[in-house]
This record gives C-alpha cells, structure tokens and sequence, in this order.
C-alpha cells in the first residue's frame, strides 16, 4: 500500500546561487603551468590594447628610427673604441634609464617574478645579438648588416613548430626557403664580401630569433615592464667585465655619444612596448623593416657606403619573404584562411 504523497515544501529545495562564482570560468587561453597576470596594474604596464592603428604605426616607425639611430652612433663609436666597451656603454645608460621607472610603489612590485632562470636566459639571447650586430657594424656598412638581421623573422617562424608547438605550413616553409636564398644574394658565396665578419650578423640573427620566442614564452605570463627590467639588468652584468678587460679611457665627447647610444636603445625599446599596447602586431609589425631605410641613409650620410645591387635585391627578397610570413600568420589568427 503506497504512503502519503509528500507535498513538495519549495522552502526546503535548494536554490541556485546565481553568482558570478558559479558560473564556469572563461578557457584559459595560457599554457597549462603558466600563471595568469593579475588584471590591475599601472598604466605602463597595462596589456590592454587600444584600437588607434595610426599611433601605432607612428610608434613602430618611431622604434626604428631609434635603433637605427642607436646603431649609428654605435658605428661612430666603434672606429676609436672597442666594440665591448659601446655595448657596455648601451646597456649601462639603459638601465640608468630604467631604474626610475621602478621607484614608484606602483611598478616597484613589477621586479619580482617567479620564472627568473627564464629572464636571464631571454635576456643572454639579446645580450649576445647586441654583442655580434654591433661587432657586425663596426666591420660592415650598416645597410648590410641590418639586412642579414633581418632574416630573424625567418628563425623564428622556423623554429615556432619545436618551442611553440605552432604549425607551420609549407607555404610558409617556402617563404622561408625564398628568404635564405635572399640571404645568399647579399653573401654572395665564392667573392669577397663572404668573409668571418659576415657571419656576425647571422649570429645575431639567430640570438634575436631566440630572443623573440623566449618572449613571447614569457608574454604568457609577465608584465613587459618586468621583461625591460630584466633585460637592461642581466645585459649590464654580463657585458661589464667584458668592457673592463678591453678598458680604454673615453674622451669627454666619446661619453657623450655613449649617453647617446644608450638613450635611443631605451627609447626604441619603450616606444615598442607603447606600439605593441595602442595597436595589434598584425598592424604594426611589417614597420620594423622601415629601419632599414634608415640604416641605408646613416649608412650614406656619415659613412659614405651606399649598397649595392645584390645587398638591394637580396634585402628585397628577405623582406618579402617576412611580409609574405607575416600575412599568413594574421589571416590564420583571423580565421579567414583555411589551412597551411
């Protein structure tokens, strides 16, 4: 014999909290192990991106003209002094420019970071392209240089499939393919441009690659201005006793200059950290390669080198190949292409 139907007593059923805190939290979109930057920081450090792609170009152009600059007067600096002592020089007024930045409470908490092997060996990757571009410079017009650097993109797109786990497809394995035969034109294997120093800037090249992906590794999970901390600190350790074994007095102008090259390599730096945070890099990426204009002006204007047609056709082809990379990767992000 079946009981007493029970009456439902609403009052006992539990309710659902409609709660922010229950509802389920948005993908992560950071690698598994990599912890999420808080959302509040200063204004400097802040990821959010605004949408003004003009100020963004006009930063971008802005980071060129500054490091072409910095690498000019480094050139300058290199015909009376050894080159350890300019990228000494570099990097101390850099990180004198720096340190004010971090005196605020605001960004002073902004120097602790939980992953400092991984600084230090982001920050060994830019030291030691700083340390070959500029010993590259100071063998070698600057328009020529700066145009084997450029293969860098190219390294990195390269080895995105082993550190990254991206794909690559073979579109842009042809690209890359295409850009180291542009590199071989400026070469130009059997004569007398391919010589030891002509290898400089392809070191650097592959220091600047890895450079570029440990960044990006560390983008995940760090502020940029911990990056630009980081980076100006192990770069004036490391190059220190360098610059103090070759220790040859400076002239009172040749300090001048050092400030010079020290404060346009921060200034292009900074202005890059502001390009990448008002504008998105699919806009203002493709800008970097204006520096080679200015390379080819301070190159005529101070030095009297004027390249010629193969390092012109052989730059061509690598920025071409870049610029090729580079649409590939922003339609794929954007989903209007189908796959590699």
């Amino acid at each position: 014999m079946a009981g007493p139907r029970r009456r439902h007593d609403r009052r006992l059923a539990p309710r659902p909290r409609l709660c922010h805190k229950a509802l389920p939290a948005p993908p992560a979109r950071f690698p598994p192990g990599v912890r999420r930057p808080p959302s509040r920081i200063p204004d400097l450090t802040s990821p959010a991106r605004a949408n003004r792609p003009r100020l963004g170009i006009l930063l971008m152009v802005g980071t060129v003209f500054c490091l072409a600059t910095m690498e000019a007067g480094a050139k300058y600096l290199t015909r009376t002094q050894p080159y350890e002592m300019v990228v000494w020089g570099r990097y101390l007024f850099h990180f004198l420019l720096t340190v004010p930045i971090f005196l605020t409470p605001a960004t002073i908490r902004l120097v602790r970071t939980g992953r400092p092997a991984m600084h230090v060996l982001r920050s060994l990757f830019l030291a030691g392209g700083t340390l070959a571009g500029i010993g590259a410079i100071s063998l070698m017009p600057l328009a020529e240089a700066t145009a084997l650097v450029f293969s860098a993109p190219l390294l990195v797109t390269l080895m995105s499939p082993l550190v990254l786990g991206e794909p690559v497809g073979w579109r842009r394995r042809g690209a890359i393919a295409v850009g180291f035969l542009g590199v071989l034109i400026i070469l130009r294997p059997g004569t007398d441009f391919l010589t030891w120093a002509a290898l400089l800037p392809l070191l650097a090249s592959l220091c600047y690659a890895c450079y570029q992906v440990s960044t990006r590794l560390l983008s995940f999970s760090e502020y940029p201005l911990t990056l630009f901390f980081y980076t100006s600190l192990v770069g004036l350790a490391v190059t220190t006793p360098m610059a103090f074994a070759v220790w040859s007095p400076l002239t009172g102008t040749e300090w001048l200059i050092l400030l010079f090259v020290g404060f346009f390599g921060f200034a292009g730096q900074f202005l890059l950290i502001k390009a990448f945070q008002v504008a998105e890099a699919s806009t203002v990426a493709p800008f970097i390669y204006v520096q080679l204009v200015f390379a080819g002006f301070y190159g005529w204007s101070l030095f009297g080198d004027l390249p010629d047609i193969w390092v012109l056709l052989g730059a061509a082809v690598v920025i071409g190949s870049g610029l090729y990379i580079w649409r590939r990767e922003t339609r794929r992000a954007v989903g209007r292409s189908g796959a590699d």
